[in-house]
């Protein structure tokens, strides 16, 4: 398939097409950037919504349901369902395409299982630039499923437009997520399972915490659902529209997006100089030096740290 085959491939939606891309985007196909490049003025007509919360909240159950119900009014949806990196293979786990499996013959929708890559918060590059993909394929709502690490989750904030934080109760610490910092991307919280015993009180905790959270102007919304039954999927969806039309029509809204493409540039510069300097820094003529001194007790790793930064300095200044 040419390069020129291919991004009228994608264009028109189809599973092929966007398969492939997204295979080219996760072993850093050169040409990926020139197709990205030709296909990003189809962008942003895709609503994303990035789903997050602790293993064994039912993430991928809720959005299971939630496809369904969009699915009912006649709306195209892509996931992206970013699993925990296989330590053996480096590849996704692609236990969530698994748990999605009644929607994986229909044709207008797309899951698609990704490795996280060892990135705490589970967005790479790869990720962000998928979502690129399946925006300009056509798709309505696009889902992003994140392995919910806690803290690192903020990434998410970078490439969606509703941020979807799903807890339940009896975790153990049922107000683990303001210790994770995740209070403050929340923009709807779902106590899911709320048919466990706890689901009123840790509803009322997030009352509370929520009180003074808002987000140019947003006030954060608390859903209880059951997703095994489907309660509370119909509400969980009218707060997941409100969203949409609060930024399309807040007075923020023209800032709002600016702030969200300069995070995804921030982003992509962050990236690849991450990708350039551990490169370097794995192939530095001393590092062979420095790990035999460290493991000779001569120095510490603090020390041989310190001592490759500052000869990076040199080079860059």
């Amino acid at each position: 398939m040419s390069k020129q085959d291919l991004i009228n491939s994608i264009l028109s939606g189809d599973h092929r097409g966007l398969a492939k891309s997204i295979s080219m985007i996760e072993d850093d196909d050169p040409d990926i950037i020139d197709i990205l490049s030709k296909i990003y003025h189809k962008t942003g007509r895709a609503f994303v919504i990035g789903i997050t919360g602790a293993p064994g909240t039912g993430k991928s159950t809720l959005i299971n349901k939630l496809i369904s119900t969009f699915r009912k009014q006649d709306k195209k949806i892509g996931v992206i369902a970013v699993d925990p990196t296989s330590p053996l293979t480096g590849g996704a786990l692609l236990g969530d395409r698994l748990r999605m499996s009644d929607h994986y013959l229909d044709p207008d929708v797309y899951i698609r299982s990704m490795a996280s890559r060892n990135k705490l918060g589970g967005l790479s590059k790869a990720t962000r630039r998928s979502v690129s993909i399946l925006d300009a394929s056509g798709l309505d709502i696009i889902i992003v499923e994140s392995v919910g690490t806690g803290q690192s989750e903020v990434d998410i904030l970078k490439i969606t437009d509703a941020v979807v934080v799903v807890l339940m109760p009896e975790l153990g610490d049922d107000i683990q997520i303001i210790k994770a910092g995740i209070m403050e991307i929340g923009d709807i919280f779902v106590v899911n399972k709320s048919d466990l015993p706890g689901s009123d009180k840790m509803t009322s905790k997030l009352i509370h915490g929520i009180a003074n959270l808002k987000k140019d102007g947003w006030t954060p919304q608390i859903i209880q659902t059951q997703s095994l039954t489907g309660v509370g999927i119909d509400k969980l969806i009218d707060s997941i529209n409100f969203r949409q039309n609060f930024l399309k029509n807040s007075k923020n809204s023209l800032q709002i997006q600016r702030q969200k493409i300069k995070n995804q540039i921030t982003e992509t510069i962050m990236s690849d100089i991450q990708e350039l300097f551990q490169n370097q820094i794995f192939d530095h003529l001393e590092m062979n030096a420095f790990v035999d001194q460290v493991m000779n007790k001569e120095i510490d790793p603090e020390l041989a740290a310190k001592r490759l930064l500052l000869d990076f300095k040199k080079r860059i200044v």
